[in-house]
C-alpha cells in the first residue's frame, strides 16, 4: 500500500480544522503581557514562566480594533490602567490557527479583577520580601532634620506637580527659604523604576563622594549637603504607581541614608514606596505644606522655650535678689553685732593697754633715772681719767717739739724750704739753719758723708 503523502499547507490547514472543531472556545487563560503594540488593532505577545523566570509558553494574540475600543474601556474604568508589558492578565480568547501565520488567539474578553488581584499580590510580595530582609522599616528609623530646608527632587521638570510643589515652597507664607536640587526622572512608563533608582544613586554618590550635591550644577544654592530626599509625581493613572511598587525602587528607599518623603499624587492607593518612605504624604503640595509646617513648628519651639527661658531667668532673678536681699540684712545684722563685740573687746583691750602702758612708763622712767646716775659716775670718771692722760701726752708733746730742741741745743737745716740729706745737696748750694735764736743762711762749699 502507497503511503499518502500530503503538502504542508494541507497539514497545517488540518490542523486548522482539528482547532475550530474541537478548540473553538473562547477559553479564559492567565498570561503575561511580553510585548504590545497598536496599529489600529491591538497586538500582544503573551508568554508564561516559571518561577525561575524562564519562559515555558508564547504566543502571538490580537484585540481587533471594534472589541479593543470597547475592552480599552471598560478595563480602564475598572482598573485605571491601561494594557501595557509587564501585566499578568486573564483573558477570554480563541485559538486560532492560519497556514502561514500560525498560532494565535483572538481575544474577545479581559477580566480586568485579575490583574488587580495579580497587581495586589505582587505588590504584597514585595512588601513581605522587604519585611523579611528586616529593611522595610530602615527609613523610617531616619530622624528628619528639625529645619529641612535643602531638598533634594526627583521629580520630571516638567511635571505639575513639581511646578506645584516649587511654587508652594517658594511663595509660603511664612517667608520661609527653602534650597532645591532636582534630579530629573521619568515617573511613568517601563523606564521609570530605573530612572528613578539613577537619580537616588546619584544623590547618594553626590552626598557621599563630594559632601554636597555639586555634579552638572545642580548643587543646593548653598552649597549644604541635603537634609532630605522628596519624590512627587503629579497624580495620573495607577498604572503609573506601578514603578513605585517595584521591589528594586523600594529597596533602594528603603535603604537610603536620608529620609525620604513620597508624595506620589495619588489618594486612593498606597504603594510599596509610600510604605518604605520616612513620610508619607498624598500630593506634592502636602510635601511642600509638610515641610514649611517642620520648620515653623521648628521656630515656634525655639519662641516658646525663649519665652519660658526669659520667664524663668526673671523668676530665678527675682528670688535671687529676694534672697540677696535678706543674706544682706542677715549679714549687716551679723556683722553690727561682731563689730559691737569686737569693740568692747578693743575698749577693754585698750583700757588694759594704756594701765600697762602707764605701768611700763613709770618702770621706765625709774629704769632710766638709776641708768642716768650711774652713767653720769661713769663719764665724770672717764673723763678725770682721759684729762690725766692728756696732761701727760701734752707733757710729752711739748718735750719733743723743734721749739724744745731748739733750747736743747738742737738746729734744722732746709733747702728751699725743706728738710735735706747729703745725697740732695752739692757743692754751692744755699742752705738754711733754724736754731732756737734766729736763722743762718750758708753756701755748701763740701760734703762728706759719714
Amino acid at each position: 500500500m502507497e503511503e499518502e503523502i500530503f503538502s504542508l499547507s494541507e497539514v497545517l490547514n488540518a490542523v486548522s480544522r482539528t482547532i475550530q472543531r474541537n478548540l473553538a472556545g473562547p477559553y479564559w487563560t492567565c498570561a503575561e503581557i511580553a510585548e504590545i503594540s497598536y496599529r489600529g488593532h491591538c497586538y500582544l505577545t503573551l508568554a508564561e514562566t516559571d518561577t525561575s523566570g524562564r519562559i515555558i509558553a508564547k504566543c502571538r494574540a490580537t484585540i481587533w480594533k471594534n472589541t479593543f475600543d470597547s475592552l480599552s474601556v471598560k478595563f480602564f474604568q475598572q482598573t485605571g490602567l491601561q494594557l501595557c508589558s509587564g501585566m499578568r492578565v486573564q483573558v477570554l480568547a480563541a485559538p486560532n490557527f492560519h497556514s502561514e501565520f500560525g498560532f494565535s488567539l483572538n481575544i474577545v474578553g479581559i477580566e480586568p479583577r485579575y490583574t488587580l488581584g495579580e497587581i495586589a499580590l505582587r505588590r504584597q510580595e514585595t512588601i513581605n520580601r522587604l519585611a523579611q530582609e528586616g529593611i522595610i522599616e530602615n527609613n523610617k528609623k531616619l530622624r528628619l532634620s528639625i529645619i529641612p530646608q535643602r531638598i533634594a527632587v526627583i521629580s520630571s521638570a516638567s511635571a505639575a506637580g513639581y511646578q506645584d510643589f516649587i511654587n508652594q515652597l517658594t511663595n509660603n507664607p511664612l517667608g520661609y527659604k527653602f534650597y532645591t536640587a532636582l534630579y530629573p526622572a521619568l515617573m511613568q512608563g517601563e523606564k521609570s523604576p530605573q530612572s528613578v533608582i539613577d537619580a537616588l544613586l546619584q544623590i547618594k554618590n553626590d552626598v557621599e563622594t563630594h559632601g554636597r550635591a555639586s555634579q552638572n550644577g545642580r548643587a543646593c544654592q548653598d552649597g549644604a549637603i541635603f537634609d532630605a530626599v522628596v519624590i512627587i509625581r503629579g497624580g495620573g493613572s495607577e498604572m503609573d504607581l506601578k514603578a513605585f511598587d517595584d521591589y528594586a525602587v523600594a529597596r533602594e528607599v528603603a535603604l537610603f541614608p536620608l529620609p525620604v518623603l513620597a508624595g506620589i499624587g495619588h489618594t486612593k492607593d498606597t504603594s510599596v514606596v509610600d510604605i518604605v518612605a520616612n513620610m508619607e504624604l498624598k500630593t506634592p503640595t502636602a510635601v511642600a505644606d509638610y515641610l514649611i509646617h517642620t520648620i515653623d513648628s521648628a521656630w515656634k519651639n525655639v519662641e516658646d522655650c525663649s519665652q519660658r527661658l526669659f520667664a524663668y531667668a526673671a523668676t530665678t532673678l527675682d528670688n535671687e535678689k529676694q534672697s540677696l536681699t535678706q543674706i544682706t540684712e542677715f549679714l549687716s545684722a551679723k556683722a553690727k553685732t561682731a563689730t559691737d563685740i569686737e569693740k568692747q573687746k578693743i575698749d577693754s583691750c585698750a583700757y588694759r593697754l594704756q594701765i600697762s602702758a602707764k605701768r611700763l612708763a613709770n618702770d621706765t622712767l625709774r629704769t632710766i633715772t638709776s641708768k642716768q646716775d650711774s652713767i653720769s659716775k661713769a663719764v665724770r670718771f672717764t673723763i678725770s681719767q682721759k684729762l690725766s692722760i692728756f696732761d701727760l701726752l701734752e707733757q710729752k708733746i711739748k718735750s719733743i717739739s723743734p721749739e724744745e730742741a731748739f733750747k736743747r741745743g738742737y738746729s734744722l737745716t732746709l733747702k728751699d724750704g725743706k728738710p735735706i740729706s747729703i745725697s740732695t745737696l752739692k757743692n754751692g748750694d744755699k742752705i738754711e739753719t733754724i736754731c732756737s735764736d734766729g736763722r743762718i743762711t750758708s753756701t755748701v762749699d763740701e760734703i762728706a758723708g759719714l
